[in-house]
């Protein structure tokens, strides 16, 4: 994925995004349910707490997982309910309706201003976005939501656009804006102590990985030859040094 700047968007903004019910997350919660109460029985039952019939337990206790299933049941309980059902209890706590327009994100009387957001960090692996504003941070999950594409889109536009503003100042007056293991600089990126000046870049673009499974996304830069991978998620405001870095090059 290479960057490309948005086109502008219309003068008057203003989209409404309905949450929608997290099925996914349901099978995962049931699941996580039924782990606790198989657990909880296998540990009641020698106290004469029959949850299940004392022979299904005996029997589940003698099979070939039944040591596995004493000694991580509580923490695969944890797992799945904490994390891979997770979204079932957000989905819970959000608001009904949550509302974007040219100057910020609003739902439920809360409004968060797109010119006080000062970090955005893109969660690839599990769709989400998170808005670091003067007030706080704002998980932004966006398969909760209706058009989660059209919503990411914006986000990101007007987000970007202003932090990336702030950048060119900064960068201009000659001071170093970090990025998590990244600073740029007027002479360039800085890694580790090692600057890559804008002769030595030939490349960045962002790269969608599946490990074991596992998708993730990254930030690749050539620079000397040398092929640097780093993931989205631990580069604050990666868009916008994507941004940055495509318009300085391409300049």
């Amino acid at each position: 994925m290479v960057y490309r700047r948005p086109g502008r968007l219309e003068a008057s903004l203003k989209h409404s995004h309905h949450k929608l019910f997290p099925t996914h997350s349901l099978s995962w919660f049931l699941a996580g349910l039924a782990l606790l109460y198989i657990e909880a029985a296998a540990l009641l039952d020698p106290l004469g707490v029959p949850l299940l019939p004392h022979q299904m337990v005996q029997d589940v206790l003698r099979s070939p997982f039944g040591f596995s299933l004493l000694l991580l049941g509580i923490p695969c309980c944890i797992y799945v309910l904490g994390w891979r059902a997770s979204d079932l209890f957000a989905w819970l706590r959000a608001p009904r309706t949550l509302t974007v327009d040219d100057s910020g994100l609003s739902a439920d009387g809360t409004r968060i201003r797109w010119r006080d957001v000062r970090e955005i960090v893109e969660q690839h692996a599990h769709d989400r976005v998170l808005l670091r504003h003067a007030g706080g941070t704002l998980r932004l999950r966006l398969d909760l939501w209706s058009d989660a594409e059209a919503l990411h889109a914006v986000v990101l536009e007007q987000v970007v656009s202003r932090l990336l503003e702030r950048v060119n100042l900064q960068v201009s007056a000659g001071q170093p804006v970090r990025f998590g293991p990244l600073t740029l600089g007027d002479a360039g990126l800085t890694h580790r102590g090692r600057l890559w000046r804008w002769d030595d870049i030939e490349s960045i673009r962002l790269q969608d990985e599946v490990d074991q499974g596992f998708a993730s996304r990254e930030l690749i830069i050539v620079a000397q030859g040398r092929t640097r991978k780093f993931d989205e998620a631990k580069v604050i405001n990666a868009p916008v040094l994507l941004a940055y870095l495509s318009d300085r090059l391409a300049g």
